[in-house]
C-alpha cells in the first residue's frame, strides 16, 4: 500500500506529561486494554496515524507519544541512553494511571521497548519488537552514524532524505515516483521537524544500545517481527533477538514491500499479525 496521506483522527485525550525531566507529548485513542506504540529514530508519533492507530484503536486503548528530542516533546540538554527513554515512558504511563500495557516498539522504538521490558517488567503485558536488534553497540560501523553526519552537513535535506529512503524503503517503493514524491511532501510538511543536534543525540543513544546479555530477563510473551528485505536491521538480527528472549516467537514478513518500514509498506498484513498475537 502506498503512503498518500496522514489520517487525522479524533483522539480521546492528548496533552503533555512531565516525566523523568522531560515533557512528553501524548495521545490516547480508543478503549480497551492499553497498547503503547513506540516510534523509531527521528520521527514522531504522527506516523502511527497513517495505518496503525485506525486499526488498533478499534479494539485497544492506543497510547502514542513523541520521544524526547522529537516532535512536540521537549528537547534534551545533555546526552542520554535508551534506558533513559524507557524511563520516560514509565513515567508517562504512571501519570496516565496505566499500570500495565502491551508494548510495541519499531526500530529504535523496539530497542527502547527492550529496555522497558527489562527495567519495568511489571508494566508489560505482551511485547512486540519490530525491525530492531539487541546489540547495536557491538557493530564497528552503523548506517545511523552516516545519517548523523549527513544531517549535520546537508542544509537542504535532500541528501539526508535520499540516504534514509534508500535504506528504509523497498525497491518497489523507490521505483514508484508518485509515491516517493508524496511521501517527501508528507514528511516535509511536519510542523515540528527534528534538528541536527536532537537527531545526533538520538543516534548516539541508539548506537550505544546493547541488551543482548540481558534479554533473558524479559518475562513477557514476545513477538519479534522482521522483514525479508530490511537492509538496516536484517532478519538475522531479529532472529538473534528472538532467540535470546525466553518466551519469544519470531515472524518473518516476506516479499515485495517487506522493507524496514513494513509498518507503512505492508500495513494491513503487519496490523493483522499484531492483532492475532495480542488475541492469542
Amino acid at each position: 500500500m502506498l503512503i498518500t496521506q496522514i489520517i487525522y483522527l479524533k483522539f480521546m485525550n492528548s496533552g503533555v506529561m512531565e516525566t523523568n525531566g522531560q515533557n512528553l507529548y501524548y495521545e490516547v485513542h480508543g478503549e480497551g486494554s492499553p497498547l503503547v506504540l513506540i516510534m523509531g529514530l527521528g520521527y514522531d508519533s504522527s506516523l502511527w496515524g497513517l495505518q496503525q492507530i485506525p486499526a488498533f484503536s478499534k479494539e485497544y486503548k492506543v497510547i502514542v507519544f513523541d520521544n524526547r528530542d522529537v516532535g512536540r516533546s521537549s528537547q534534551a540538554n545533555e546526552t542520554y541512553s535508551l534506558v533513559d527513554m524507557a524511563n520516560d515512558l514509565a513515567g508517562l504511563l504512571d501519570g496516565l494511571g496505566v499500570n500495565k500495557a502491551h508494548i510495541l516498539g519499531f526500530s529504535m522504538g523496539g530497542a527502547i521497548a527492550q529496555e522497558f521490558a527489562i527495567n519495568h517488567p511489571e508494566k508489560v503485558d505482551k511485547l512486540i519488537l519490530v525491525g530492531t536488534a539487541a546489540d547495536d553497540a557491538r557493530a564497528s560501523f552503523d548506517a545511523l552514524n552516516v545519517w548523523k553526519f549527513v544531517k549535520n552537513n546537508d542544509s537542504q535535506g535532500m541528501v539526508f532524505a535520499t540516504q534514509q529512503f534508500v535504506w528504509l524503503f523497498s525497491d518497489d517503493f523507490l521505483r514508484n515516483k508518485d509515491a516517493v514524491n508524496q511521501t517527501l511532501q508528507l514528511l516535509g510538511s511536519n510542523p515540528n521537524p527534528q534538528g541536527p543536534d536532537a537527531f545526533s543525540r538520538q543516534v548516539d543513544a541508539a548506537v550505544k544500545h546493547d541488551s543482548l546479555d540481558r534479554l533473558n530477563q524479559i518475562q513477557a510473551k514476545t513477538l519479534v517481527i522482521s522483514s525479508e528485505r530490511d537492509l538496516i536491521r536484517p532478519p538475522w538480527m531479529g532472529k538473534k533477538l528472538a532467540d535470546g528472549i525466553p518466551k519469544a516467537k519470531f515472524k518473518l514478513i516476506e516479499g515485495p514491500g517487506a522493507s524496514h518500514v513494513v509498518v507503512l509498506e505492508r500495513p494491513e498484513e503487519f496490523n493483522n499479525i499484531v492483532l492475532h498475537f495480542l488475541k492469542e
